[in-house]
């Protein structure tokens, strides 16, 4: 399971993150032990840390870990007695202005020692935003760094909470069925609403390239959302609008269709054509891109 995922935390997993020298980004962060202080620059040090990720598309601190050109590299433990969980809750929430909803605090005792104190503090991509810290500045993450936001960038963030949030989450190539001449594909791709605003209004595009072998794209009559392009001989566009509303934290197929490629092409298909997905939704897109043959290896 991926970290950022996760439910629960135990050592092993914050081990791990340094015997594989994870870095940091723009979903990660590490902090030593030095990071956590009752001194006032050190609060809003932290308050900027953590709105920052709020601001953005939220993720993971890790306090008590030592980074070395931004990777994972010690462990550094925190003192649990002096700081305790309730007193970094009350750090952030005293220091940040609007309150981050969702944020959970995992504290690890490396055997059981509370002297010997990891937190993970995760911190969710929020629809409350803008969030100002305590020094009255608006931070975003960059890389893996916290810095002030432009003053565009925080006026388009009042309007977060009416936009919703999709992501492309499941995508696919599998073998349908074959004749003589013609081996079919069957492609399908979905779409998660990670947000609590429905989704009326998105566009799902799949580019193929170094098409080669191409016989004919085929889908269901019902999906009158569906349009087919060929842009040169060896690119191919498959667009869907969407023609449903996405409800929050809902997941639905969006595109789907039949690929049919000529026998004798299917291993140079397979070797050399690419997919690209580009989902357009308000003025927000994510993108996901794969080799055909990565793809068939992974399944």
């Amino acid at each position: 399971m991926d970290f950022f995922e996760k439910e629960e935390y135990n050592i092993d997993d914050i081990t791990a993150l340094i015997d594989n020298e994870a870095e940091e980004s723009v979903h990660l962060d590490f902090k030593a032990a030095g990071s956590l202080s009752k001194d006032d620059k050190k609060k809003a040090e932290i308050a900027k840390d953590v709105s920052a990720f709020a601001n953005s598309d939220g993720g993971v601190i890790v306090y008590g870990i030592e980074e070395q050109e931004h990777k994972a590299r010690a462990l550094s433990y925190i003192d649990g007695n002096t700081y305790t969980k309730e007193w970094l809750e009350q750090v952030i929430q005293d220091n940040i202005q609007r309150k981050i909803e969702g944020l959970q605090i995992f504290p690890i005792r490396c055997d059981g020692d509370v002297e010997k104190t990891i937190y993970v503090v995760k911190i969710p991509r929020s629809s409350n935003t803008p969030h100002m810290s305590a020094d009255k500045c608006y931070y975003k993450r960059n890389n893996f760094r916290s810095v002030k936001m432009e003053e565009y960038e925080v006026r388009d963030l009042f309007y977060r909470e009416s936009t919703p949030n999709l992501k492309i989450v499941e995508y696919g190539l599998y073998e349908m069925e074959s004749d003589e001449d013609v081996i079919t594909y069957n492609f399908e791709a979905q779409i998660w609403n990670n947000s609590n605003i429905i989704s009326t209004l998105y566009k799902l595009n799949c580019y193929i390239d170094n098409f080669i072998g191409f016989k004919n794209i085929k889908w269901e009559p019902f999906c009158d959302n569906i349009t087919c392009t060929k842009l040169n001989n060896f690119r191919v566009k498959v667009s869907a609008l969407g023609k449903h509303p996405i409800f929050p934290n809902e997941c639905m197929d969006v595109l789907r269709f039949k690929l049919e490629i000529k026998r004798e092409s299917v291993n140079a298909f397979i070797n050399n054509a690419t997919v690209e997905l580009l989902l357009m939704f308000g003025n927000k897109t994510d993108k996901v891109s794969f080799s055909v043959k990565e793809h068939f290896e992974r399944i």
